[in-house]
């Protein structure tokens, strides 16, 4: 018989989920896969989701094989809510199009991916975007904007004048503030865009419940580099979530963009998701997480992650939206990798030579810092000056055929020897977002012959494809990083091939740390590239069947009445050992796993806890079908003594008190 959920429509807004009978085992897993993003409800032991994610969630338990039954009210909820979110997609697709006709004015055009982006924007009141980088992630927030809205971008101190002048361009009616300073943050008035860097937000409120900041209706919060909010710990984290809290609150929308979701470590994505109340529906609960992406944790503290399910791909998709440039961008060159190798001095190779003795050649003791940080600061910062001789080198065979590029380097003093060459402008961290713009256009027009920027400081909201070659003097210990440079050439508007050059000193120490950034890559790659999607999808009205429902669970006295094949058990057990306890332990049994909706996913003092889930419901279950063995009447009666409080005491025990 096919499992049937009962969705209902138990307020404005809010769906219930509730199946009509008892789920065991696979089953209930596969059900409770389906519903995440909903809130388990321990009085109607029933899940709640907005009406505008219940379609989704719909569509999912009729792929897992389920059958739907919903009533009229809430189907007319549904088909209200898929409207309206329709109708503010035309909106912003209407917006796209008066784009791409001046657009076309000028001999240029809006890429279908982007029409498309604009589309899922305007069709999410929470989501990620995370195209990679160059393909126009800030002018797709631009478009999807709803008129009239109130709009707060949170990015990046370097990138609020790339936010004012895109702003300008593509949304002139927009009145653009830029906030500077402290204590100076203030809500939009509607039509405008407030711009304020991350260090900048007011500070989270310290309360016991969850931290808000209160929002005026109808606000759009835009996180530009959400990977800046990876870490659940950093103040930058909490008070963006208090924003976002409070706009979600208040009937908003929080859009976050990157195209790095996870810089280094699976839960930076969990942290980022959390931001935008978006982790629970893609993943359920941390412990869904931990197991989706085949985590354990260590006895030193943190976790070892090892290859993502397979499903954390589908998972992803759920609330992330992400192209790749070789699906959607074809004709855009796609980047070679090159290495040369730089001679290093006999003082480094015997500072080096000291890192591998600690680590004693172990890489498991580099990934694990187990190597003092200090030594190997400093071990590395030497390696980059020591790199200088061959970067000056290769530099000069560029400068010699009139050929513009750029240099990266994660330490300044390659930067900085660089600076001194005529013809080159420096970024680093000390560089004002100002005189950024003006190397920017001056190297866009030609007036340079090359840009030297540090990792960190060049990386991000700068575009440089005048050029077609990057070097890299040494890397960040973050591939993330590595790779948003590599796209400071990279991206829409370049129209040679790409050539990425790294300087690979001759020692161990140095080859080694370039092949665990490379495995660290490959991470990546196994998890967020899974999510890559480059097709939208947006909501539809599901067909809800009307299949006959299930039987339904019975509560222990319903089956004393039915004569079902689990009372019978209960009686033959009760006649074998002459007492009420086991017809106690088999009720309670039944009743526990029908409370138990959950399968303890959340700590609600609701059915078996955590510890007992599993035995628990197998013994239900079995005891509902064909009864169980003396051994297990044993094990059960001592089981549901535990939960005495939920389900009584045992007749014994009372007779006791």
């Amino acid at each position: 018989m096919t499992a049937t959920i009962l969705v209902s429509l138990v307020s404005a807004g809010i769906a219930s989920f509730k199946p009509s009978a008892y789920l065991g085992g696979d089953l209930f897993a596969a059900y409770r896969g389906c519903v995440d993003g909903a809130r388990f409800d321990n009085a109607s032991k029933s899940y709640l989701a907005p009406v505008a994610r219940a379609t989704a969630i719909v569509s999912r338990l009729q792929v897992a094989g389920f059958a739907v039954i919903a009533p009229e009210s809430l189907q007319t909820a549904v088909v209200a809510a898929v409207a309206e979110v329709h109708a503010t997609v035309a909106n912003a697709s209407a917006r796209a199009a008066k784009v791409d006709a001046d657009l076309k004015s000028k001999g240029l055009a809006l890429y279908g991916f982007q029409r498309g982006g604009v589309q899922w924007l305007a069709s999410r009141s929470n989501g990620l975007l995370a195209d990679e980088m160059g393909l126009g992630k800030t002018i797709q927030t631009l478009i999807a904007l709803p008129t009239g809205a109130r709009v707060v971008v949170v990015c990046p101190a370097v990138a609020k004048g790339v936010w004012a002048r895109e702003a300008a361009k593509w949304r002139p009616e927009l009145k653009i503030t830029t906030l500077k300073g402290r204590g100076n943050f203030v809500w939009p008035a509607a039509n405008e865009i407030v711009i304020i860097n991350y260090d900048i937000l007011p500070a989270a409120p310290k309360t016991d419940s969850l931290p808000t900041i209160e929002a005026p209706a109808d606000v759009v919060l835009v996180a530009d580099e959400a990977h800046a909010l990876k870490s659940a710990k950093a103040k930058r984290t909490a008070s963006f979530r208090a924003l976002a809290t409070g706009v979600r609150a208040a009937g908003g929308k929080v859009w976050l963009l990157t195209a790095t979701p996870l810089l280094n470590r699976p839960q930076e994505l969990w942290s980022i998701f959390q931001a935008a109340d978006l982790a629970r529906e893609a993943f359920g609960s941390w412990n869904q997480f931990v197991t989706f992406f085949c985590g354990r944790a260590q006895k030193w503290g943190g976790f070892e992650w090892g290859t993502p399910d397979a499903s954390v791909g589908e998972r992803i998709r759920r609330v992330m939206l992400r192209r790749l440039r070789t699906e959607v961008l074809p004709d855009l060159p796609v980047k070679t990798y090159q290495e040369i190798s730089a001679s290093l001095d006999r003082a480094v190779k015997r500072e080096c030579d000291e890192v591998m003795e600690e680590c004693g050649n172990d890489v498991q003791k580099l990934v694990n810092s187990e190597v003092s940080f200090k030594t190997m600061s400093r071990v590395r910062a030497a390696l980059a000056t020591a790199k200088i001789p061959a970067l000056l080198e290769l530099v000069e065979t560029y400068e010699e055929s009139s050929e513009p590029v750029v240099v990266f380097s994660y330490h300044r003093s390659p930067i900085n020897e660089l600076a001194k060459r005529d013809g080159w402008a420096a970024i680093t961290g000390d560089t004002s977002p100002e005189e950024r713009s003006r190397v920017e256009a001056r190297f866009q027009a030609g007036e340079l012959r090359g840009v030297a920027a540090t990792i960190a400081a060049g990386g991000v909201a700068i575009t440089l494809t005048k050029a077609a070659h990057a070097i890299f003097v040494d890397l960040a210990w973050t591939p993330a990083l590595n790779a948003q440079a590599e796209d400071r050439i990279c991206r829409i508007g370049q129209t040679r091939g790409c050539v990425v050059t790294r300087i690979v000193g001759d020692h161990s120490l140095d080859q080694l740390v370039t092949r665990l950034l490379s495995e660290k890559q490959a991470l990546i790659n196994a998890s967020v590239e899974l999510g890559a999607n480059a097709e939208v999808v947006l909501p539809s009205v599901p067909d809800f069947a009307a299949a006959e429902p299930a039987e339904p669970v019975l509560a222990p006295a319903q089956m004393v009445a039915s004569g079902s094949p689990a009372v019978t058990s209960i009686s033959k057990a009760r006649r074998q050992a002459g007492s009420e306890c086991e017809e106690w332990a088999g009720s309670a049994l039944l009743q526990l796993a029908a409370d138990d909706q959950d399968h303890a996913a959340e700590e609600n003092g609701v059915g078996f806890n955590r510890i007992d889930n599993s035995f628990g419901h197998s013994l239900a279950q079995q005891l509902a079908t064909s009864g169980l063995t003396d051994k297990q009447w044993t094990a059960a009666i001592k089981l549901c003594r535990k939960y005495q409080g939920q389900v009584g005491e045992m007749p014994a025990e009372k007779a006791a008190s």
